[in-house]
């Protein structure tokens, strides 16, 4: 910082954000060279200055080294740190306007997230008991939790993943998982279809059993982004996705599985939040042992008690002596190959259904969960006749695959701006998949590379503690964004909004506010659509789940958005009209009945059909966020449902001949509700009894809405 700052102070990008911020342009110079000259000069060598501006924070990681963005982030809430010191400001008067030191001092007091944990007063009013269970994959660490989750009178199942919040809610409630403290029955069957992380049990007596039992189960609701299943109003059990984790009631039991991605830049700030904010009496936290020391760090202030169990692999992982040189014919039963893109993965299937006669499973990102599953299901089952699973990363979270083998087509990924090796963790997370009980004899997994020249760098990575882990990703609240902008000019764009956090907050380690992905597309999508809605709405829409650089999902929210603003109620076939979504899904289903169809047409009704489902995903997650305006949703979920058979008809016949193209199979491995085994509903009830108001509340929005539109007249 010491070397880069006098030119940081001259860049333009620099003075166009402080300008942003609401210094004046008059301000901006004068006030940027008297700070380089003080840093530049050695300002942060006192120790004592060094205690005043918390230089810890500005800490880098080996990655951040080399990247000029976390030295300007660095370089301005170094800035506002000193500029807001009242010591400084004595001086600085002489040399800027007293309403701009104002200004600066106001912005970053407004914006201050020191103190992250204080934000959670009903986990601040206990001493919460956290048990850590940390270990590789396969080591069963999520196993003991699980089965105090069961035993409890009251808990919560907070995990990454919609498929993993969902194996659980259904175990739950079906009693296959055996309660802490109680015996399980002599001779029952362990399940080795779970996805969970657990120990495997091949003893008579198994805690996780096929077969559930009615003494075991316990009524467990489940909550995610685009779904509610409702068991009971009193269920004392509930099985959500780590967003939607709620800190309102005090439980007995709280499990955060996959712990370790507190410090991912996007998702990071919700494992934070459970981890500072679930008012659990004992709070067990599942995943890697790097999160260990980050966890200790955030529980530093609490008065928690901290308890790490560690667990080691249950079944050993080799690396293979030579890779497969490039010759797809030595792929075997039970192989998975990774690569990172899907025309990759497709062109993979080919290559190795043409030199083997091996039927290929795949499973990446951008298919439905449901659709992952049913693949997974279908490479798990002897007699399904598909022996080999070609996937992304996908593969490393979420999906129990009884692999035998990794084979790595590359190590290398790309990031969405430059190709990048993978990290150890990376590599470990999927390779670690390997060798997973169930079906191949001898315990124990390998892992190879398609390719000899990247064998070298797998070998060396395999044996390697993973990165560790330097900061805990937060957020900041609704309220927090409503007092910022307060302190912003008033013509403050929403990009200046969301940077306030990164640039000038008073955000200490272990926690970091990290810059909002896509933070370009998002803002100027906000700009453009839902800038004259309120802040609620264009957060909510900034900050929704979708791919932000795919033009039709874009489309799509686009056209959300005027119909939103126009009508506030907002039909799912109305929203549908953009992009070739409804006649793709209908084009499909008459192939799927016998109709003509051509070589070509389920990889080309795939793509379409990938972001059909997207949309409507998008469509119940903004449901249950605006359930008025977004009232569709029981349509939603049908559409949704008639999009994943015919995704899982096109993934069963995309290589196939013309010819040889099966029936739809339907066996999506998430039910509808009535093939479950469990009764439940997806609206909960206060909903129902609050529907009359709200009807007549979107009456009056559009007596509003229509008065607006005629106070702007004519155009």
């Amino acid at each position: 910082m010491k070397k880069q700052v006098r030119k940081w102070a001259g860049l333009p990008h620099v003075h166009r954000r402080l300008e942003s911020f609401g210094v004046p342009r008059a301000d901006v110079k004068p006030i940027l060279s008297i700070f380089a000259r003080e840093v530049s000069s050695g300002l942060l060598d006192n120790p004592i200055e060094q205690k005043k501006y918390h230089v810890e924070r500005f800490a880098l990681t080996a990655k951040e080294l080399n990247q000029g963005l976390r030295l300007d982030q660095n370089l301005t809430q170094l800035f506002y740190s000193w500029a807001s010191d009242p010591e400084q400001q004595e001086v600085l008067l002489k040399s800027v306007s007293r309403s701009t030191l104002e200004q600066i001092s106001h912005l970053y007091s407004t914006a201050d997230m020191s103190y992250p944990a204080d934000m959670y007063p009903k986990a601040r009013s206990m001493r919460r008991k956290v048990i850590m269970h940390v270990g590789p994959t396969n080591s069963g660490k999520t196993h003991m939790a699980l089965r105090a989750l069961a035993a409890a009178k009251t808990g919560v199942y907070s995990g990454p993943l919609r498929l993993l919040a969902h194996e659980i809610w259904d175990r739950l409630n079906k009693g296959q998982i055996v309660p802490l403290g109680m015996d399980p029955d002599p001779d029952s069957e362990p399940d080795t279809s779970t996805n969970m992380d657990i120990i495997e049990e091949s003893g008579s007596r198994p805690t996780v059993r096929k077969e559930g039992k009615a003494k075991y189960a316990r009524e467990c609701n489940l909550r995610t982004g685009e779904e509610f299943r409702i068991v009971s109003e009193y269920a004392s059990l509930v099985s959500c996705t780590v967003e939607m984790t709620s800190f309102g009631l005090p439980v007995e039991v709280a499990v955060v599985d996959e712990i370790q991605m507190l410090a991912d830049p996007d998702r990071g700030s919700a494992w934070t939040a459970a981890v500072l904010g679930l008012p659990a009496e004992e709070l067990h936290l599942c995943g890697e042992e790097v999160a260990v020391p980050i966890v200790q760090a955030l529980l530093k202030d609490t008065d928690d008690e901290l308890f790490i169990n560690r667990y080691e692999r249950l079944t050993p992982l080799t690396v293979q002596d030579a890779s497969l040189e490039g010759d797809f014919s030595r792929v075997q039963k039970g192989d998975c190959l990774v690569a990172f893109s899907r025309s990759g993965i497709f062109a993979l299937k080919r290559k190795v259904e043409e030199k083997t006669g091996l039927r290929c499973a795949v499973a990446y990102g951008r298919l439905p969960p449901e659709i992952r599953a049913e693949q997974a299901a279908l490479f798990n089952n002897q007699h399904s006749g598909y022996d080999v699973m070609i996937g992304s990363d996908a593969i490393g979270m979420g999906l129990n695959l009884k692999i035998k083998r990794i084979i790595f087509e590359t190590l290398h990924k790309f990031d969405g701006a430059v190709e990048r090796a993978l990290s150890v963790s990376q590599i470990k997370q999927i390779a670690g998949r390997a060798g997973r009980y169930g079906l191949h004899g001898e315990p124990g997994g390998f892992v190879t590379t398609l390719h000899a020249h990247d064998l070298p760098m797998l070998r060396s990575a395999i044996p390697c503690q993973p990165d560790p882990i330097m900061f805990a990703g937060v957020s900041p609240t609704l309220v927090w964004a409503e007092n910022v902008l307060q302190a912003l000019p008033t013509d403050a764009s929403h990009r200046t909004l969301l940077e306030v956090a990164p640039y000038v907050s008073n955000v200490r380690p272990p926690c970091r506010a990290f810059i909002p992905s896509k933070i370009e597309e998002r803002s100027r999508f906000v700009e453009a659509h839902v800038k004259h809605m309120k802040l609620y709405d264009q957060l909510l829409i900034g900050g929704s789940p979708m791919n932000w650089q795919d033009f039709l999902a874009v489309q799509f929210m686009a056209r959300i958005c005027q119909i939103y603003s126009e009508k506030i109620r907002v039909p799912i076939l109305q929203a549908l009209q953009v992009g070739p979504y409804i006649e793709t899904l209908e084009d499909v289903e008459e192939m799927m009945s016998g109709g003509k169809s051509s070589a070509d047409a389920p990889s080309q009704g795939l793509v379409n059909l990938e972001g059909l489902h997207k949309s409507l995903v998008l469509y119940l997650w903004l449901s249950y966020r605006l359930p008025v305006a977004f009232y569709q949703s029981q349509e939603a979920y049908a559409l949704k449902e008639r999009t994943e058979k015919a995704l899982d008809w096109c993934l069963q016949n995309v290589s196939a001949r013309v010819a040889d193209r099966q029936p739809p199979s339907f066996r999506l491995r998430i039910p509808s509700e009535a093939e479950d085994g469990v009764e439940y509903r997806r609206t909960p009830a206060t909903r129902l009894q609050d529907e009359n108001n709200r009807e007549l509340g979107v009456r009056y929005a559009k007596l509003l809405n229509s008065e607006r539109r005629s106070t702007r007249g004519p155009r």
